[in-house]
């Protein structure tokens, strides 16, 4: 397999498209073309038909495209690493992350980092867990600044960044702003940021469980969408769980922390990275101005 065919490969992939593909690496359609067909005579292997809706790929080429994505990466990567060692200090970091991290420290470390390494690209985007891991194996991101994943497969490897404590949020002057139990909460409604396959796992099952309380009756559902959630907290009667650096992040739009007296869940947060994959120095340095932010601001409000 050469480097060019692979590009090739995918982008078509990506775009469902031969012409997208061309134009995205600057060739005509009939050298994407010709070129995907010598991958495919390489492996001995169909990997994409023409359909009605684009191109699609075969079994063979959805199991290829994952390894694709790593393997060009990757390559990126490594010509990346040595470039930064002889002092051009360009390439590209790409971080996966959450509200909890975005909203505080993130901003922080970027500011940081810009200093240090001013010409770097970077990709900064809001993951779920399952879309972080997925876009870690096939070489999309770089890290993930996420919450902790108690059984991690060991392709992948974690670091602790930090420990909070979660809080009932609800907005300022909500009827029920001065209860002190969770149990006086079971009837208001909740507003859930998982979908439905990870409910089961989710702070708000915890942290009623750990009281021998049923989970509340009446739950919205916004699965990822943090900016619906918080709308939803700031303006109407709808009640949510932050973690305590986040609420105070947004108490300006008049949210503010329920005096709740029941223990509630920590959030552990880790940086996940692939066990494999050799961070490049611009890597090593985004998760040095990750972690020093950290120590710095988040212990003064927890």
């Amino acid at each position: 397999m050469k480097l060019q065919q692979l590009q090739a490969f995918v982008a078509a992939a990506h775009h469902r498209s031969l012409r997208a593909a061309a134009r995205e690496l600057g060739v005509t359609q009939p050298a994407v073309t010709h070129t995907i067909r010598e991958l495919e005579s390489a492996l001995n292997a169909e990997l994409m038909v023409r359909s009605v809706r684009g191109i699609e790929l075969t079994a063979c080429g959805l199991a290829l495209l994952p390894r694709a994505e790593q393997l060009l990466g990757d390559m990126r990567r490594t010509v990346e690493a040595v470039e930064q060692v002889k002092g051009e200090m360009a390439g590209k970091v790409s971080v996966g992350t959450m509200p909890s991290l975005a909203l505080t420290v993130l901003p922080h470390a970027v500011s940081s980092f810009r200093e240090r390494m001013p010409l770097v690209s970077l990709h900064l985007e809001e993951v779920t867990v399952p879309d972080a891991l997925a876009r870690l194996r096939n070489g999309a991101l770089d890290l993930a600044a996420i919450h902790h994943v108690q059984a991690l497969d060991p392709d992948l490897v974690q670091v602790p960044l930090y420990s909070t404590q979660f809080v009932v949020t609800m907005r300022a002057g909500h009827p029920l702003a001065h209860v002190t139990r969770l149990s006086e909460l079971l009837d208001a409604e909740w507003i859930v940021t998982v979908g439905a396959d990870h409910f089961p796992h989710s702070v708000m099952m915890a942290m009623f469980g750990a009281h021998g309380l049923p989970v509340p009756k009446r739950l919205l559902r916004a699965p990822s969408s943090f900016a619906v959630t918080l709308g939803l907290v700031s303006q109407t009667d709808v009640i949510s769980c932050f973690t305590r650096p986040l609420a105070q992040r947004v108490a300006p739009l008049g949210i503010r922390v329920a005096p709740i007296e029941d223990a509630l869940p920590n959030y552990d947060l880790s940086i996940i990275s692939r066990r494999d994959l050799l961070p490049t120095p611009a890597v090593q340095q985004f998760v040095a101005c990750l972690r020093q932010v950290t120590r710095e601001r988040i212990g003064a409000v927890q």
